[in-house]
C-alpha cells in the first residue's frame, strides 16, 4: 500500500486541519463581500422598437412594424471557422409592447432540401438541427440568463443559465410562444416572450445582455451576433460573459405578476395487493413577484404524474447511482441552489452536492407525499438569494421486488442560499441546509467561490460541514439534539481550469471526511482525498476528412482518510471529429483498486479484498444525419480479477419531423473466478433496454411510448403519454403505466395506472 510519511512537510501542508480551512475561507468570504463589482462596457448594441399594433405569432413577419425595427445582420462563426461570417445570410429584428418582447428571424437557405429539421416536440434537444436562439441576460450581470431556441418546424427549447453558462437547467420551462415557416429560399420564425416570465430591475429604461445565434447543420456551422470564445466549442452558445447589450426597452409596467396553476387528476390504479382503486387528486402551484427581481413559488399537494421515469442504469461500482431531477417545482431557479463539486465528465455523477432535491419526496425509491412548499429566488443588488422550504407527509410502504420497505415520519426540508457577485463573472456564496424530523435532524453548511481572472481561466473552491445528533452518528436512536464534536464531517474542494482553441488543462483536489453526511445531498465517495488532473490538446485539423482532434491524458488518485492509496486511474483519450457529421474515439484505462473489504458485486458473487491492477479499453463511433443518428460503443478488458466484455447501441430514427423511434441497448458480461474455487469461473450479465416512440401531431400535441427493461431488477416498465398544450402554459396529460415482473417469482403484470391530468395557467 502507498502511504505518506505522517510527519512529512507535504502531508502537514496538504492535509491541514479543517478548523484552519474554515477560518481561511471565512476570511476570504468577508473580503469578497467588501469589494465592489466591476462592470465592463459592451460596445455591441441592438435596439428594440416599440410596437402598438397586434403581433400575430404565425412565423411570417408581415406586420409593418417589423420593417421599422433596426435589422441585425452581423453573425460570426465560432464553429468551425471561428471569426469568419456565417455562410448564409441571417437577419433579426426586435419588437416589444407592454407585455411581450418579440424576435423575428429570417434565415437564408437557397436549397430548402438541405434544411435539417426533424423534431417538433417541446424541449426536444436541437443541437443536431438547424435552429436559431435568443439569450437574454435580464439582470445584465453577465452571470445568468434565459436561453430560447427554435428550429424550422417550430419546436421550442428553453434553458435557464447560471454561473456564466457553466450551470444549465435544461428542464426549466417558461410560458412563451413561437412559430416557424419554411419558404422558397429561407425559413423564418417569430418568438414572443412575455415579460412576466423574465426577472429584471424595475427601471424606466432597461439595458439587458443579449446574444443571438444560428446553427446551419448542413455545414455543422454555428455563429452568434456577439462573438463567443471558440475554446468552449458547442457550449460557447451559452456563455453569458460574452454578450452585447439590448437597449430601447422603456415604459414597461412592472406590475406585480401572479401566476396560478391548479391541476385536477382523476384515474384508476391496480396492484396485486390492493386490487383496483380509484384515484382523484388536486393541488396547485402559484408564482408571485415579491419584487421585480424576487419571485416566490408556492406548491400545495404537489403531483408529478407526467414526469418520465428515470433512465435505467447498470451499476458495476461500489457506489450509489445518480439520477437527475425532473420535477418542475424543484427545477425553477435550481441553478441558484447549486453547491457542489463539478462533474469530471458529462456522464459521471458529481462527487458532491450539498443540496440534491431528489432527497425530497423520494424515499428509497418510493414517492412520498409533498404536502406543500415554497421558495423565493432572485436578486437583491449584487446578491443572488434562494430560500426553499418543503413539508412531506408520513408514508409507509411494504417491500416489493425492486424496492425496500419504507416508513418515514413527517419531515421538513429547508435551504438558504446567498451568492455575492464579484468582478466580471466571479462570485462567493454561503448555503445552509436543514432536514428536521420529529426526533432527529441533519444539517449542513458551506462556503464556495468562483474566480474568473480571464474568460479562459477559472478557479472554484468550497468548504462544507454536516451536523447531526450524537446518537445518529453512533448508529443509535436519536434522543437529543447535541451536535457531535467528534469525527471528520468536513468536505473541501479546490480546482482550476484553463482552455483555449487548441488546448485545455484542469486540476483539482477534493477531501471528503468519513463522517460527512448531508442527508439532503449527494456524496459519491466519503472518506476520500481525490487528486485529479487532465490535459487535452484540441487542435483543428481540416484535413483528410477530419475537423478536430481531442487527445491527452487524465489521472485520478484517490486516497482514504489514512492517506492510503485506494484507487488510481490513468486514462488516455483520443477523439476525432469528422468534417461531415460524426465522430469517433478510443479510451485506454489503466486501473488500480485496493479493496479493504470484500465487494459483493451481485448476490452471491464476491470480489475478495486485496489489490488489483487491470486494463480496459473503450471504443465509440457516432454518426449523425437528417433521418438516422446512431452511436455504437464497445468495452473490453480486465475487471478486477476477471474479464469484462460489453457494448452499447443507441439509435434515433426520425421521419418527416413527426415520427421518431429511439431504441437503446446496453450489455455487459462480467466473468470472475469463484471465491471458494479460484480455478472455476462465475459470470453474470447486465442488460438494459430502453425504447421511446414519439409521434408529434403539432408542436403542441404529441404522444410518447416508453419502455425499459433492466435484467438486474427483473422488471419491464412501460409508459404511454399524451401531452396537449391547449393554451400557452396549460396542459392536458393522459398517462398509462404498467410494470411487469420477469423472474420466476414475479412473472407477469404487477401493477397498472391510468390517470388524466389537467392544468390551467392563469395569469391575470
Amino acid at each position: 500500500m502507498a502511504k505518506f510519511a505522517s510527519g512529512s512537510c507535504a502531508t502537514k501542508f496538504i492535509f491541514s486541519t479543517m478548523d484552519y480551512q474554515c477560518r481561511w475561507l471565512s476570511i476570504l468570504f468577508l473580503f469578497f463581500l467588501s469589494v465592489g463589482v466591476c462592470a465592463a462596457t459592451d460596445e455591441l448594441q441592438a435596439e428594440a422598437y416599440r410596437t402598438y399594433q397586434s403581433v400575430e405569432i404565425d412565423g411570417e413577419l408581415t406586420e409593418p412594424d417589423w420593417q421599422k425595427a433596426t435589422p441585425i445582420r452581423q453573425f460570426i462563426q465560432f464553429e468551425p471557422d471561428a471569426g469568419t461570417p456565417l455562410t448564409e445570410a441571417t437577419e433579426v429584428r426586435i419588437l416589444y409592447d407592454d407585455k411581450h418582447i418579440y424576435f423575428g428571424f429570417v434565415c437564408s437557405e437557397p436549397d430548402r432540401s438541405k434544411i435539417v429539421a426533424n423534431k417538433m416536440r417541446r424541449d426536444a434537444e436541437m443541437w443536431d438541427q438547424d435552429n436559431v436562439f435568443v439569450l437574454l441576460d435580464t439582470y445584465n450581470d453577465r452571470r445568468s440568463g434565459f436561453f430560447f431556441r427554435v428550429n424550422p418546424l417550430g419546436a421550442r427549447e428553453d434553458v435557464a443559465l447560471m454561473d456564466s453558462g457553466d450551470s444549465r437547467n435544461e428542464n426549466w420551462n417558461a410560458v412563451w410562444d413561437s412559430k416557424a415557416k419554411i419558404n422558397g429560399d429561407n425559413w423564418t420564425t417569430e418568438i414572443a416572450i412575455p415579460f412576466s416570465q423574465l426577472r429584471f430591475k424595475d427601471e424606466a429604461a432597461l439595458a439587458w445582455g443579449l446574444n443571438l445565434g444560428r446553427t446551419i447543420q448542413k455545414n455543422q456551422e454555428e455563429g452568434t451576433w456577439a462573438p463567443v470564445p471558440a475554446a468552449y466549442t458547442f457550449l460557447a452558445r451559452y456563455r453569458t460573459t460574452n454578450l452585447g447589450t439590448l437597449t430601447g426597452l422603456s415604459g414597461i409596467s412592472q406590475r406585480r405578476n401572479i401566476e396560478f396553476l391548479p391541476y385536477l387528476l382523476p384515474g384508476v390504479a391496480r396492484t396485486e395487493e390492493e386490487g383496483t382503486v380509484g384515484v382523484l387528486d388536486f393541488g396547485a402551484d402559484m408564482k408571485v413577484s415579491v419584487t421585480s427581481n424576487l419571485t416566490a413559488d408556492l406548491t400545495v399537494n404537489t403531483d408529478f404524474a407526467q414526469v418520465e421515469a428515470d433512465q435505467e442504469q447498470a451499476n458495476l461500482t461500489r457506489f450509489s447511482l445518480f439520477f437527475p431531477e425532473k420535477r418542475q417545482f424543484f427545477l425553477e431557479g435550481a441553478g441558484l441552489f447549486d453547491f457542489g463539486i463539478p462533474r469530471t465528465s458529462f456522464n459521471a455523477p458529481p462527487p458532491l452536492l450539498l443540496f440534491y432535491s431528489r432527497r425530497i419526496g423520494i424515499e428509497d425509491g418510493h414517492a412520498t407525499p409533498i404536502l406543500g412548499g415554497g421558495k423565493v429566488t432572485g436578486k437583491v443588488g449584487g446578491f443572488g438569494i434562494g430560500l426553499l422550504n418543503v413539508l412531506t407527509d408520513k408514508y409507509a410502504a411494504d417491500a416489493t421486488e425492486d424496492l425496500d420497505a419504507v416508513d418515514v415520519d413527517r419531515t421538513n426540508y429547508s435551504v438558504l442560499r446567498v451568492k455575492r457577485d464579484l468582478f466580471r463573472g466571479s462570485s462567493v456564496g454561503v448555503i445552509a441546509v436543514n432536514k428536521q424530523g420529529p426526533d432527529a435532524h441533519n444539517r449542513a453548511t458551506g462556503v464556495d467561490f468562483i474566480y474568473r481572472p480571464t474568460d479562459r481561466m477559472n478557479f472554484r473552491g468550497l468548504w462544507a460541514r454536516t451536523f447531526e445528533p450524537n446518537e445518529i452518528r453512533n448508529g443509535q436512536a436519536a434522543s437529543g439534539n447535541n451536535i457531535s464534536p467528534t469525527g471528520n464531517t468536513n468536505a473541501l474542494y479546490f480546482g482550476g481550469n484553463w482552455q483555449s482553441e487548441v488546448a485545455r488543462v484542469n486540476a483539482s483536489y477534493t477531501d471528503i471526511g468519513d463522517d460527512f453526511n448531508p442527508e439532503i445531498g449527494y456524496v459519491y465517495r466519503t472518506g476520500s482525498r481525490w487528486l485529479r488532473s487532465e490535459v487535452r490538446a484540441t487542435p483543428y485539423l481540416h484535413r483528410y476528412g477530419f475537423r478536430r482532434m481531442w487527445i491527452g491524458p487524465e489521472i485520478d488518485i484517490i486516497l482514504n482518510s489514512d492517506n492510503e492509496l485506494e484507487t488510481r486511474t490513468f486514462i488516455w483519450s483520443t477523439w476525432l471529429e469528422l468534417e461531415t457529421n460524426g465522430w469517433g474515439g478510443v479510451r485506454i484505462y489503466r486501473n488500480f483498486e485496493n479493496l479493504t473489504e470484500d465487494f459483493e458485486i451481485r448476490e452471491g458473487i464476491i470480489i475478495p479484498q486485496g489489490e488489483y491492477n487491470y486494463n480496459n479499453y473503450s471504443l465509440m463511433f457516432n454518426a449523425e444525419g437528417n433521418i438516422f443518428n446512431g452511436r455504437l460503443g464497445f468495452n473490453v478488458g480486465d475487471f478486477y480479477n476477471g474479464i469484462r466484455r460489453g457494448f452499447d447501441v443507441r439509435l434515433d430514427l426520425r421521419f418527416a419531423g413527426r415520427f421518431s423511434v429511439e431504441p437503446r441497448y446496453e450489455f455487459n458480461r462480467i466473468t470472475l473466478p469463484q471465491q471458494d474455487a479460484p480455478d472455476e469461473q462465475v459470470s453474470f450479465d447486465t442488460n438494459i433496454f430502453g425504447g421511446r416512440i414519439v409521434y408529434s401531431f403539432s408542436t403542441d400535441l404529441f404522444t410518447k411510448f416508453y419502455v425499459q427493461w433492466n435484467s438486474d431488477r427483473n422488471l419491464v416498465t412501460t409508459n404511454f403519454l399524451v401531452n396537449y398544450i391547449y393554451r400557452p402554459g396549460s396542459d392536458f396529460y393522459l398517462v398509462f403505466n404498467q410494470t411487469y415482473g420477469t423472474d420466476s417469482l414475479t412473472s407477469g403484470l404487477m401493477d397498472t395506472t391510468v390517470v388524466g391530468k389537467v392544468t390551467y395557467w392563469w395569469n391575470p
